[in-house]
């Protein structure tokens, strides 16, 4: 065969998996709909469309299992259509088989187009499909299909009914066959993490806390069920690629037990239509915790003392429970038939989004290097002013500048790409907060109620990372300090349940997040009393602050406002730790609070880590950048307008006294400037107050990328990093925040 011709071939076939996994997405959310809206007829159109692109396809390149199956799943959706059969749990089950073994089937297919593709060998081009056991497993899709629709029909006996047993085995035989082993890729452990830890996320930050306040949420149950159907899916097929004689192979077997026991008690909960009680949400916490721990502990492979059997225990017992009362007859556990949601919601076809998972290293990178450019274009304006006053060549100057002008469009083009391509929703963060809010009311006794608004703002994933252990510090004393005890509440007038909102905004720039509650409030002046107690600050200090000083005095280290100690907080430790993780992301946060009114805490964080805009200064011939993020103002301030209280500057700025200092004071490069009568000064912010800094020039703005200083330097006080300017000159940058806590020391 010729050589092109086979590539050419191999490019449609190529074509064809590409459209099949994308019908192949799009089926999964429809089969699964169908389960819950099984009249809307909309839906079975969308499915008919996508198994018949797919028959059509198979029968084009000659793949007979898949032609045939499809076969098979059109005669049970034209049935549907007419009436002539019901949807079952059968049904749903015998259809998602077909796809587990769809996916296999498309795995190895792709893997063996990559192999031949590439094959110099002329006897090795022809397109071969051949699994060693994959007529068996086709006809056990086949089989179950078959049976699912005498099962489903309408006239059907009892008598041919599936047994439940023999599904779950066909279902492990397909996850254990040779084309999962032969299509996996290297990075299968790390897929199964991924993928597990999501549904295991979306089952307890979302699902759960659905049914914690509704147990008969029919369509939540149904979601965990097929959540949980997935992480047993993703385990069979680990299982299948590790040697039986490994530790991690045993413990992923106690793994899929669990997960197993778990998939059963839903089901029984599912098809006896059973109200989702607290006691098995909080079963249900139980396993998730479990499930999370096993995973993250993988790496390790250190898998003792996870609590598998005691887990396992209680599902069964469940089980049990279950069991017995429905064996009795009795209609404990049997819930009211909810109303059937309306046809319009499900209408309309979902639209496939094509994405991949990319290492964040390589977007990284990639983010590095246009940061390098950013850093590269500077030097065009440079050199074209250099041509023009250096070296009088001012056409040669202005192509320069225009060539700068074209590359700078280009990279700004490439770094609003590639940050929207880092940008994610905070969403990520906040589906953890209802848990969080959850276990607190628990523990306490208190009712409260977590709202969510603005999940849809985006940020750099860098800072999603590290801002995620703040915010649920934050959100823990809001619930535990804030939130008042049921009788204090209602002494006051207000509701029972407390309220805590958790919001997300975008504005100049920032990113703002604020959690706000309606609780008892910081009274200043206990807070007063408590830091004079703890020897904190001294009377005569606390006595000059102001209430929003006196508030900010709860991130200094070891304060704390509990009467007692408890698991949630009191220790007197992590307010300071939150402040100083927000700062070293070049955020800030700041509290206004009333009393018995609530607190809002605020936190504003910077959109990307990566590149920021800064005012260039001068002082005693050196360079300074001061990030515009801090800065409120550039001025010129009358040395008359000076003054020195206790050793300490201040001026007046428009009527408000201000702190003011010498950057090469602080820096201990010069002694203060005597002489000029106008002073040039950057005012900036730490979010409770202002300060000037004298500097001898204010140069321009300019993008810099931050880079961190390594050994000794990196400990240097009011110094975040380095950065390059346009004419290679090295120059350090200022933190703002750091700086001001340096001056009031």
């Amino acid at each position: 065969m010729d050589k092109n011709n086979y590539r050419q071939d191999m490019s449609i076939v190529k074509m064809f998996i590409d459209e099949w996994m994308t019908c192949f997405n799009s089926l999964e959310k429809e089969i699964l709909k169908l389960e819950l809206y099984s009249k809307d007829m909309e839906l079975s159109d969308i499915l008919l469309d996508d198994i018949h692109c797919i028959k059509g396809g198979s029968s084009f390149i000659g793949l007979s299992p898949i032609t045939r199956l499809c076969f098979e799943i059109e005669t049970i959706l034209k049935a549907l259509e007419n009436d002539e059969i019901t949807v079952k749990t059968e049904l749903i089950d015998s259809l998602l088989l077909f796809l587990d073994f769809f996916k296999a089937y498309l795995v190895r297919l792709n893997e063996i187009i990559k192999e031949k593709y590439f094959t110099d060998e002329d006897d090795g081009l022809y397109l071969e499909i051949q699994y060693e056991d994959h007529e068996k497993q086709e006809d056990q899709v086949c089989h179950s299909l078959k049976l699912a629709f005498e099962k489903c029909h309408v006239n059907a006996p009892e008598e041919n009914k599936i047994p439940e047993q023999g599904s779950e085995n066909a279902n492990l035989d397909i996850l254990q066959s040779e084309e999962f082993k032969c299509g996996l890729a290297e990075g299968i452990q790390e897929q199964f993490q991924l993928e597990n830890l999501e549904h295991i996320e979306k089952i307890e930050n979302d699902l759960l806390m659905r049914l914690d306040s509704n147990g008969a949420d029919r369509e939540a149950i149904n979601e965990i069920f097929r959540a949980v159907h997935s992480v047993k899916g993703g385990t069979g097929i680990y299982l299948a690629v590790l040697n039986p004689q490994s530790t991690l192979y045993t413990g992923l077997k106690q793994f899929l037990e669990i997960v197993h026991s778990y998939e059963s008690l839903l089901a029984l909960i599912r098809d006896k239509e059973c109200k989702f009680e607290n006691i098995l949400v909080d079963l249900s916490f139980f396993v998730m915790d479990y499930l999370k721990s096993f995973i993250n502990a993988i790496d390790s492979e250190k898998f003792e003392n996870l609590g598998d059997q005691d887990i396992l225990d209680k599902i069964k017992q469940q089980l049990l429970d279950l069991q017995s009362v429905n064996s009795a007859g009795e209609n404990k556990c049997v819930i009211t038939p909810l109303e059937a949601p309306k046809a319009e919601a499900v209408k309309s076809k979902n639209i496939v989004t094509q994405s991949i998972r990319v290492n964040q290293d390589k977007l990284d990178k990639m983010m590095n290097m246009i940061s390098e450019l950013l850093i590269a274009k500077n030097s065009f304006m440079h050199i074209s002013s250099k041509l023009n006053m250096d070296y009088d060549l001012p056409e040669i100057s202005k192509e320069v500048k225009e060539v700068g002008a074209y590359v700078n469009r280009i990279s700004d083009e490439l770094q609003n790409t590639i940050m929207s391509i880092r940008m994610v929703e905070v969403k990520t963060v906040f589906q953890k907060m209802p848990r969080v809010i959850r276990d607190i009311a628990q523990s306490t006794g208190k009712k409260m109620e977590l709202i969510l608004q603005g999940e849809n703002t985006e940020i750099d994933k860098t800072i999603i990372e590290k801002i995620s252990d703040p915010l649920v510090h934050l959100i823990r004393n809001s619930a535990d300090h804030g939130i008042e005890s049921l009788e204090d509440r209602l002494l006051k007038g207000k509701p029972e349940i407390g309220r805590i909102v958790l919001r997300a905004y975008n504005k100049n720039k920032q990113v703002y997040i604020e959690i706000e509650d309606d609780g008892k409030g910081i009274d200043p002046e206990r807070v007063k009393i408590k830091a004079i107690e703890k020897g904190i600050v001294s009377q005569n200090e606390a006595d000059k602050m102001n209430q929003n000083q006196l508030i900010n005095l709860i991130f200094l280290p070891g304060f704390s406002m509990a009467k007692k100690i408890t698991e949630v907080s009191g220790r007197g430790v992590g307010m300071d730790i939150v402040k100083s993780n927000i700062s070293k992301i070049n955020g800030k946060v700041t509290i206004e609070s009333e009393v018995d009114k609530g607190t809002k805490m605020i936190v504003q964080l910077p959109l990307s880590l990566a590149v920021s805009r800064g005012l260039i200064v001068e002082v005693d011939h050196e360079t300074y950048i001061f990030p515009l993020d801090n800065i409120v103002e550039t001025v010129k301030i009358n040395r008359n307008t000076i003054h020195e209280f206790n050793g300490k500057f201040f001026t007046y700025l428009r009527g408000e006294a201000i702190g003011i200092e010498w950057l090469s004071k602080i820096f201990s490069t010069g002694e203060r400037d005597n002489e000029k009568e106008e002073l040039n000064a950057v005012i900036l912010s730490d979010g409770f107050e202002n300060y000037a800094i004298v500097v001898d020039k204010l140069r321009n703005e300019q993008e810099f990328v931050v880079k961190t200083l390594e050994g000794h330097l990196a400990s240097i006080p009011g110094i975040t990093g380095s950065t390059l300017l346009g004419n290679g000159q090295v120059v350090l940058i200022v933190n703002p925040i750091d700086l001001m806590q340096f001056i009031e020391k």
